[in-house]
């Protein structure tokens, strides 16, 4: 009896020592913006310091409903999270959308991705590539290339019945995706998990028909077609780009930034955020406060958005298109 009662209080005290794990919470709007209490968050984020052994911190991700939304580790996590290894996503009513492998915050190696009704849904392998790390990039340009420096071969793909578009790299897809109020098709065939040949499709909601022609995976040329006009292009997304790239733009924003004397004056201090537009014309326009901190540093951020030269704007198959932006202005002593 003696001996059960010391390794029952030791399996107390090893569990004791878990709980008090440190932790960092934060209660999230689907914006990613935090708020104070659970009650207004739409996602609850509890990273977790790393076991012992291991240097990467651990993930868990729940919706408001209590159900768990991701699973996974981090190698760090602010200012953004850089998810290192597995990854598991989840929808709203728990059921596992997605498992893909990260390297460095990259996705790396094979993904799969499934149907609500627990089918598969898409194999990919992704690919790391040496893209221009001076490239500005849009929160309109969703091209995995673009954001991740990756590309990507599918290796299965199948509809949620079961039916098999691609499987061991080779088939053809119809890839239809439906908005609330437009819709994006494209169509062709796949080699070895890679865009072949001729491959056609529509956008409802900029309104143009394209044909592109791949090798390999490589957009050899396109063509599209809006209100009678031809666009040629030989890449399928143009983010917009202030003259000089990535670092002029930093360079312009650190140079004409100036501290209003009155919150000088006074103390004040924060990170205003905004949101601006980069239009058609490559304007900056429609500038929102998306964070204030004050009104003389709120104005002085979007005085600075308004004095930019014009950007060469971003365009998309061709045809130029609006682009949504972020940009932090940090004001501090």
């Amino acid at each position: 009896m003696q001996l059960r009662l010391i390794l029952l209080f030791g399996f107390l005290i090893t569990l004791s020592v878990h709980a008090q794990k440190a932790q960092n919470v934060y209660f999230l709007k689907n914006n990613g913006d935090r708020v104070l209490i659970k009650e207004q968050a739409d996602i609850i984020r509890i990273i977790e310091e790393p076991d012992s052994g291991d240097t990467r911190f651990k993930l868990y991700e729940f919706y408001n409903n209590s159900k768990r939304k991701t699973l996974g580790h981090l190698i760090s996590f602010e200012p953004t999270l850089i998810y290192d290894g597995v990854v598991m996503g989840f929808d709203s009513l728990g059921k596992r959308t997605e498992t893909v492998n990260y390297k460095n915050g990259a996705p790396f190696g094979l993904a799969t991705y499934f149907y609500p009704n627990g089918k598969i849904k898409r194999k990919t392998e992704y690919i790391p590539t040496n893209s221009s790390a001076n490239q500005m990039i849009g929160l309109n340009s969703s091209l995995t290339s673009f954001l991740f420096k990756t590309n990507s071969k599918i290796i299965f793909d199948s509809d949620s019945s079961g039916t098999i578009n691609i499987e061991n790299g080779k088939g053809h897809l119809k890839e239809i995706n439906k908005y609330k109020e437009f819709e994006i098709v494209e169509e062709g065939d796949y080699l070895d998990g890679m865009k072949t040949g001729v491959w056609t499709g529509y956008d409802t909601q900029i309104g143009y028909t394209f044909k592109e022609n791949y090798e390999v995976n490589k957009l050899v040329s396109g063509e599209s077609v809006k209100d009678g006009k031809t666009y040629p292009y030989i890449a399928s997304m143009q983010p917009p780009e202030y003259k000089g790239g990535q670092k002029a733009w930093n360079n312009f924003i650190a140079s004409t930034t100036k501290y209003p004397a009155d919150a000088l004056r006074n103390g004040i201090r924060g990170t205003v955020k905004t949101s601006f537009v980069v239009d058609k014309t490559g304007n900056i326009v429609d500038i929102v406060i998306e964070r204030s901190v004050e009104s003389s540093l709120d104005e002085e951020a979007k005085r600075v958005l308004r004095y930019s030269s014009r950007w060469e704007p971003g365009k998309q198959r061709g045809i130029p298109v609006r682009v949504k932006y972020t940009q932090s202005f940090n004001f501090a002593f």
